[in-house]
């Protein structure tokens, strides 16, 4: 299935929306390559997906027991980078989940609990039998993030190679970032078969090292039907292996680009995703989509918006020096703003 383009066709359909989710409907026939050839297009904008995330946040009202809102595994964090598993974990505290698990190795773990007595924190990634100890924790998360702070050890790599393939066979959600998108990228075979949902937040150079490796953006298709792609940029962009899913947001953000970022939004979505995944069977979404897919594509584009939000937001206040930190200190307002007002 070809990953269809159709940003220059947006924007001259709609300038009032800088964020659109296309649906196609009604092909003539499957061989159809051109806008003209469609029967129908219709277009959600940026109102009906903040709808629909509205509709997927659970709501404060006493009737949740603790760990129903959220159970998020982060995999990541080693001796030299302990403050992406962090970031990643914190962000998922703050949009609303309940627990956070941190998968480190020993020298990291110390340290990123000195950063949070909320993290719980388990260094078993270089454990003698790292597979079956990190094994029964599983059970409990609901999304598992794969990449913040991991670093590119060998002996590491092996491991969560591993655990990826035992992710898979669990059908647990998976969000894979920076090292893990490495990882990925050097052996894309890891995800086939995946039958719970993928999301993948490639930056710019991220993305351009996936798809030389996989001869162009039509191969991203390969990668298998779960897997979603969220590019990071100037705009943030989505891919999917359903075409009709894709949007570009252009809102919020600002130029600066400051380190941990990357590892806010992938634990926004990951809170996001198990919200959105709970409540997809229940929405009335208007056409014929896969509903994990749109899961996907729905809690990519809520923690897109909030953290760009919250990059503007802290600039405002920061300019030049912001930082990941001061970032943080806007998601609640950034998110009552957003999806509670």
């Amino acid at each position: 299935m070809e990953i269809l383009n159709f940003a220059n066709f947006e924007n001259n359909l709609s300038k009032d929306h800088s964020v659109q989710l296309n649906y196609l409907e009604h092909y003539t026939s499957p061989l159809l390559r051109s806008y003209s050839q469609f029967r129908q297009f219709s277009v959600m904008d940026e109102t009906k997906i903040i709808q629909f995330i509205k509709l997927c946040i659970p709501p404060l009202d006493g009737t949740h027991h603790k760990g129903q809102s959220g159970r998020i595994g982060v995999v990541g964090g080693s001796l030299e980078y302990t403050g992406a598993p962090y970031f990643a974990g914190i962000s998922a505290l703050k949009v609303g989940a309940d627990l956070v698990h941190i998968f480190c190795t020993t020298p990291a773990a110390s340290v990123i609990k000195s950063y949070s007595p909320e993290l719980i924190v388990h260094p078993l990634l270089d454990a003698t039998n790292p597979i079956n100890e990190i094994s029964p924790w599983l059970e409990r998360l609901h999304v598992i993030v794969i990449g913040p702070g991991l670093g590119r050890d060998a002996k590491t790599f092996q491991v969560v190679s591993e655990l990826i393939k035992l992710i898979n066979y669990k059908k647990i959600p998976l969000v894979i970032d920076a090292d893990g998108l490495y990882l990925i990228t050097e052996n894309p075979k890891l995800l086939e078969d995946f039958t719970s949902p993928i999301i993948l937040t490639p930056n710019k150079i991220e993305f351009e090292r996936l798809i030389n490796k996989l001869n162009g953006e039509s191969g991203l298709t390969t990668l298998g039907k779960s897997v979603t792609i969220l590019r990071k940029g100037e705009a943030d962009e989505l891919f999917s292996y359903d075409s009709q899913l894709k949007w570009k947001n252009k809102t919020g953000g600002s130029g600066r680009r400051c380190g941990g970022q990357g590892d806010l939004l992938s634990g926004s979505i990951a809170t996001f995703l198990h919200w959105s995944l709970v409540s997809s069977e229940k929405l009335n979404i208007g056409i014929q989509v896969d509903k994990a897919l749109f899961a996907s594509s729905l809690s990519c584009f809520a923690a897109s918006r909030l953290i760009r939000t919250c990059n503007s937001k802290a600039f405002c206040e920061k300019g030049r020096s912001m930082l990941a930190t001061d970032m943080i200190e806007h998601i609640h307002d950034a998110f009552q703003e957003l999806y509670e007002e």
